[in-house]
């Protein structure tokens, strides 16, 4: 069964649209939009705390001479978070700096929680479905790849909503609980780190869609797309003769997407981008071919 390319998107954003709105409905998306509210919640929270203490014990210390010790002990441990999050990239660390604290904090909280959220949430998109044999109903108005994009681009607009929604705690707790907070540079961060964070959703999406078209039922889709994105997570670790390995998991191409160079971030997109593609491709080619 083919389609004319217009008719392709077409059936891909019907697809997407009803996937949309039936994850919206289910008990599951609820209850994992709530616990990425709360990490979001927790993440600013540990924050707000952190630079009350450190305030509080500039201000217990008496003279000049105490209060610039502090400060000097404040930004050393400033730095060494910096280099952590750049995994040791001077360069990147500088970077970072740019960045409120506070979003800076969020969006690799966030990064680090995301690929499991994905697993959790979308394991299903097209196990589920092959599960109850309501795909046979899809398979009769349209092609096996719109249906598998449009259960993507489903997937990837939710999980695009979600990394939104967890913008807003950050702000809210940020302005009642900091002093001379700065909403406007927080709000205009958060909103650059946005964009950020839903293209290396799509690369652990891509994975999780390899996982959910190889197996029937949606208890062994999220084994299979906690397994494979563990198994991916290994990957980014490899060096020496293996190190090219790393290249096909998404977390090696993550502070790549932080990098201030056009050039540095087009690559890092362009490799989150062809993870997704590669991995729902290499899934297909299993589903293109089962029995439904």
């Amino acid at each position: 069964m083919t389609g004319s390319p217009p008719s392709f998107v077409r059936d891909a954003a019907l697809v997407a649209g009803f996937d949309l709105r039936e994850s919206l409905r289910t008990r599951r998306a609820l209850v994992l939009v709530l616990l990425y509210l709360l990490i979001a919640c927790a993440a600013s929270g540990i924050y707000v705390q952190v630079v009350r203490e450190l305030g509080t014990r500039i201000d217990s210390m008496a003279g000049s001479d105490g209060a610039a010790a502090a400060s000097v002990m404040q930004n050393e441990g400033y730095h060494a978070m910096l280099l952590f999050f750049s995994g040791g990239d001077a360069v990147l660390a500088d970077h970072l700096a740019s960045y409120p604290a506070m979003v800076l904090i969020f969006a690799w909280t966030s990064l680090a929680f995301l690929p499991w959220f994905i697993a959790l949430t979308s394991y299903d998109q097209v196990a589920g479905d092959l599960h109850q044999r309501t795909i046979r109903y899809a398979a009769l108005r349209t092609t096996r790849g719109a249906y598998v994009t449009g259960k993507l681009l489903g997937q990837a607009a939710l999980v695009a909503g979600v990394a939104g929604l967890g913008m807003v705690p950050v702000v809210i707790i940020g302005a009642i609980y900091l002093p001379n907070f700065a909403l406007v540079a927080t709000v205009t961060a958060l909103l650059s780190t946005w964009p950020i964070t839903v293209v290396c959703a799509l690369g652990f999406l891509g994975v999780v869609s390899l996982a959910s078209q190889l197996c029937r039922g949606p208890g062994a889709a999220r084994a299979v797309s906690v397994g494979l994105l563990f198994a991916v997570w290994l990957l980014s670790l490899q060096s020496g003769v293996w190190a090219w390995l790393a290249v096909l998991s998404p977390w090696y191409w993550k502070p790549g997407l932080f990098q201030p160079g056009i050039l540095d971030q087009t690559i890092a997109v362009a490799g989150c981008l062809g993870l997704c593609v590669a991995y729902t491709a290499l899934g297909f080619l299993r589903f293109r071919h089962r029995d439904l």
